[in-house]
């Protein structure tokens, strides 16, 4: 079983952010967009997105 990120708490927020290196505002966009609180969802939606801008960089079109 994998742990859960509850989006309600302010210190599961502020762990999973220290954990993910990410806002709490990013948090919950990853919350959303993978429709689901498994930190282990959550957290390679968050390294994906990370390495893709990364990829592509600020300016990319």
């Amino acid at each position: 079983m994998s742990e859960q990120i509850n989006p309600f708490s302010r210190l599961s927020r502020t762990q999973w952010c220290g954990n993910f290196s990410c806002s709490h505002w990013q948090l919950i966009a990853a919350i959303r967009a993978t429709r689901s609180t498994d930190a282990g969802e959550v957290g390679l939606y968050l390294a994906t997105r990370y390495a893709l801008e990364t990829f592509e960089g600020p300016n990319s079109v």
